[in-house]
């Protein structure tokens, strides 16, 4: 699970302005969710470029199956406790029904560089290590049509110091001392699929698009003060993506809890071609129904028992008074 995280780019927005949906960036979308979601729900969240630099980053495991992930990019560190599937029929149903992932992160400002990552999350606990780098070197495979560098470079060793946290209800706890990671550079690459005579050709000549579509969108969005919470559903060919993304500031930090998962679409999500009814019955680690009705008034209605399950979070609900609804085709 490489992460749900390119995080930091909205993070600092996260930090200083909540709520802002389109923090869900914050958490950017896992390399293993299907490529023809991750530009549509990119779009559909705002998301800024992605930025240059290096990333910082180191496991733990903990208690109850769950896995801690600490993160450091830019001058912003974040925590992020995350539990896999089981072994066994969890990883049958994932197969069958695609992927699916819950992540909890603690977001703040921190020390960020290539030796050092530092940051409190207050009550909760802090993070103070430092890199040691063990001499050995990674590289990727080597991208096409990048415009830069065309691989990643991680220099492997162990962070050293201290790590203590503790989630709300202490749900989860970690304390340590040392932790294999790794300093990965640059922070992203910028390739492309076409090499410059591809496009300049394909100008030349009349090209005929392979699919015509446009997806469908449901989106219920509940806002509280420095709490927001947006559920984006939609349809893409002959399966559906979920993200539910709730964000909230706690004082000198954010918490960012993020969900993804992907089903097939009819049964997952059903509208009529008036777009005036729907319902979604998205897979774990979203439970129940929800339903959706627009009158003839205009006004409508979004009820149903959906919920969703984050660390440190179970059955959150995601119907009922106080979302605002829409169902859409296209952008």
């Amino acid at each position: 699970m490489r992460r749900l995280s390119a995080f930091i780019a909205l993070a600092v927005v996260a930090v200083c302005a909540l709520p802002s949906l389109a923090m869900a960036d914050a958490l950017d979308i896992p390399a293993a969710a299907p490529q023809q979601f991750r530009a549509l729900l990119r779009a559909k969240l705002h998301m800024p470029p992605q930025r240059h630099g290096f990333e910082s980053r180191f496991e733990l495991d903990a208690q109850h199956g769950y896995k801690v992930t600490v993160v450091g990019e830019g001058d912003i560190v974040a925590l992020e406790v995350s539990r896999p599937l089981a072994h066994g029929k969890g990883d049958l149903l994932e197969k069958l029904l695609g992927f699916r992932q819950s992540v909890t992160a603690y977001v703040a400002r921190g020390t960020v560089t290539e030796h050092r990552i530092a940051a409190s999350f207050g009550k909760l606990g802090k993070v103070d290590v430092r890199f040691r780098p063990s001499g050995q070197v990674e590289k990727s495979g080597r991208r096409r049509h990048c415009r830069g560098v065309d691989h990643y470079t991680n220099r492997l060793g162990v962070f050293a110091g201290s790590v203590r946290f503790r989630g709300e209800g202490h749900y989860v706890a970690v304390r340590s001392h040392r932790a294999k990671g790794s300093v990965r550079s640059p922070l992203h690459l910028h390739c492309g699929s076409f090499s410059r005579h591809a496009i300049s050709s394909s100008r030349a000549r009349p090209v005929h698009e392979g699919f015509n579509f446009a997806p469908t969108f449901l989106t219920a969005t509940q806002r509280h003060g420095v709490s927001a919470l947006e559920l984006i559903t939609f349809r893409l060919g002959k399966t559906t993506l979920f993200a539910a993304i709730n964000e909230e500031g706690l004082g000198s930090m954010a918490r960012i809890r993020f969900a993804l998962a992907t089903a097939p679409s009819k049964k997952s999500f059903d509208f009529n071609e008036a777009l005036t009814e729907a319902a979604i019955t998205p897979p774990a680690p979203f439970h129940g129904k929800g339903t959706y009705h627009a009158a003839s008034d205009g006004s409508a209605t979004w009820a149903g028992s959906l919920s969703v399950s984050y660390p440190g979070a179970p059955r959150l609900p995601l119907t009922g008074e106080g979302f605002e609804t829409t169902l859409t085709a296209g952008f």
